[in-house]
């Protein structure tokens, strides 16, 4: 397969976010991302590979400005994040310049629909009680679950604990109505490959719960009935590349189905650091090429929280840097500063080490398996000696974990000073 221009889109969010983790490092491809608004994705992309610009499947003349942005970057492949974009792209596949990574329409149409999702599935075991009218709901039946029929990310939904909350909205298609499941909450990561075989299905357990994303999740062994589950997913709807589905168990301890999505979920984090690239895979079979993986042997946990980055106009082309406790923290190397430093290589920056340095630096040096040629310039001073007159302040920026020194610096050259910890604020 030659080198692909990869399209992610929209390519902010959680999920967007996971897809581009997955590829960016392989070399068959070359990623953009795409959104129709400022978010996460301005810096996560460099400015060459992110398009930002009116991008809603809702305004009229959509696919003529997709079109002409995917003319303008050759993109080879889209590859949708969000249920309303893989529905409008599957409808539109004919008319639209690229490949798509996307299911069929009705396998997309379902996927958004939870009625459509019940409706298909109701013959099953696995599939909830759904209470479809207001005379199926008896007294015993309470507390039961309302959610949204298009919705995602828990929004919308409410637990409906007794006859007197009940309201004929809740009865119309706007909702679903159904059993409310007390116990644990699991995702099973799918793939399917172009010849519609389901070659893999692992369950995670969704541990931790925050704004309907797991924030903790955990692989767990994959059930017979889990299986199963999954097959005959597959077998009735038709999926092309990862998909996912979640089940809840009852007060019995049977799974029930919660919904299915023909798109990725920002979980897939967990197995494809178990080995399974569901993207890269997904690319690999739109070309028509065979694709397989080696799943590592050993549980694994994922743990989230809130991830910051940061912009900000300063400019620099020269970094003056101290050693101890900067780069060298409590006798270890500090990870954050040494990926900036990488960071300031390949972009080219003039790297100048400054320090005061008690000892032989070059022993402490190959101590911490550093070496001389990471620094444009090493400058070695004595305890008498003042930083200030070695600094050219002309697009200079100074980090140095003594406050005295950055005041100092600060005040009489008139650049930015860092300490050990503003440092990932220069991160990219």
């Amino acid at each position: 397969m030659d080198k692909k221009n990869i399209l992610i889109f929209p390519s902010g969010w959680e999920n967007a976010l996971e897809i581009y983790g997955a590829v960016k490092y392989n070399v068959n491809v070359e990623v953009y991302g795409a959104s129709g608004k400022s978010d996460y994705a301005e810096y996560a992309y460099d400015r060459e590979h992110y398009i930002e610009g009116d991008f809603y499947i809702y305004r009229p003349d959509f696919l003529n400005v997709l079109n002409d942005t995917l003319e303008r970057y050759q993109i080879d492949v889209i590859i949708p994040t969000h249920d309303d974009v893989c529905l409008f792209l599957a409808e539109h596949k004919s008319e639209i310049k690229a490949k798509i990574l996307v299911a069929d329409v009705r396998t997309a149409e379902v996927c958004r629909h939870k009625r459509m999702t019940y409706q298909m599935f109701s013959d099953l075991a696995a599939c909830p009680k759904v209470y479809w009218e207001r005379k199926d709901v008896s007294n015993q039946d309470f507390p039961l679950f309302l959610k949204p029929d298009v919705g995602a990310g828990a929004q919308g939904v409410r637990l409906v604990e007794k006859e007197l909350d009940l309201t004929d909205d809740m009865f119309s298609e706007q909702y679903v109505l159904c059993e409310n499941l007390p116990g644990a909450e699991f995702t099973i990561d799918c793939f399917t490959d172009r010849k519609r075989r389901l070659t893999f299905a692992g369950a995670r357990s969704r541990d931790r719960i925050v704004m309907g994303m797991s924030y903790r999740s955990t692989t767990v062994s994959l059930t017979e009935d889990l299986w199963k589950l999954a097959e005959t997913i597959n077998e009735r709807l038709s999926f092309f590349g990862c998909w996912y589905f979640q089940v809840k168990q009852d007060c019995d301890g049977n799974y029930k189905l919660l919904e299915v999505s023909c798109r990725a979920s920002g979980g897939m984090s967990l197995y494809r650091h178990m080995g399974v690239n569901f993207h890269m895979m997904g690319i690999f079979e739109l070309y028509e090429v065979d694709t397989s993986y080696v799943l590592l042997n050993s549980p694994l946990q994922m743990e989230r929280r809130l991830f910051t980055k940061y912009h900000s106009n300063i400019t620099y082309d020269t970094v003056y840097i101290d050693f101890d406790d900067t780069i060298i923290v409590r006798d270890k190397v500090c990870d954050v500063v040494i990926r900036f430093l990488y960071q300031c290589v390949n972009q080219g920056k003039y790297i100048v080490l400054l320090t005061r340095h008690d000892g032989n630096l070059e022993d402490i040096l190959k101590k911490h398996r550093l070496y001389n040629q990471l620094f444009d310039e090493i400058i070695h001073l004595t305890f008498d000696e003042d930083k200030e007159i070695y600094i050219k302040p002309d697009r200079a920026i100074f980090i140095d974990n003594s406050y005295a020194e950055r005041k100092k610096i600060n005040e009489k050259l008139q650049i930015p000073v860092f300490d050990v910890d503003m440092v990932d604020m220069l991160l990219e």
